[in-house]
């Protein structure tokens, strides 16, 4: 299996185990597809809410960035020690806490595209027993570093679809 990485390089990705290569893929890509979500933007609507909504276009791209740095610290703490606890974070708290109203969404686009990639790097070199090894989460228990990759799959996969259904909803006039 090969991926596209930064600068147009292809990447063979041998070690990620054949269950995982299609969660991998998305997981790298990701960042691509949320910047084409966002592609054309009217500015005015990022910062719309659609009805019934705490969130915005913008909290959505913020909360990716904070998340993968999540992520990141809990799947370096997986690889690199045994069985580590691995918290939990209040989205809501962060949103509010860290200002998400004043962030750049552009820095933010740029810093999960970075996080993603280097995890990505650091993620092809895993052998099969490293892709076994876990965390112990707070509230769902175990979970294995193929697992963490798997999450955040979805994670992104589930805000790309978020950020397409929110342009429809506030009226951006750049997406009929």
């Amino acid at each position: 299996m090969a991926i596209i990485a930064p600068r147009g390089r292809i990447v063979l990705v041998p070690r990620i185990p054949e269950a995982l290569q299609e969660d991998f893929a998305s997981y790298v890509t990701a960042p691509a597809r949320l910047r084409e979500a966002m592609a054309d933007l009217d500015p005015g609507a990022l910062n719309r809410r659609p009805p019934g909504s705490d969130w915005s276009i913008r909290d959505i791209v913020i909360h990716l960035a904070d998340s993968e740095i999540v992520r990141a610290t809990r799947i370096f703490a997986v690889i690199a020690t045994d069985e580590p606890p691995i918290p939990s974070f209040d989205e809501d708290l962060y949103k509010r806490r860290l200002h998400y109203l004043w962030r750049d969404p552009e820095l933010a686009l740029s810093l999960f595209q970075h996080l993603r990639f280097a995890l990505a790097e650091m993620l092809e070199q895993c052998d099969a027993a490293t892709w076994e090894r876990a965390g112990i989460h707070e509230k769902d228990g175990s979970i294995t570093l193929a697992e963490l990759v798997r999450r955040g799959a979805r994670h992104g996969e589930e805000h790309i679809a978020q950020v397409l259904e929110y342009r429809a909803l506030v009226g951006d006039p750049a997406r009929p």
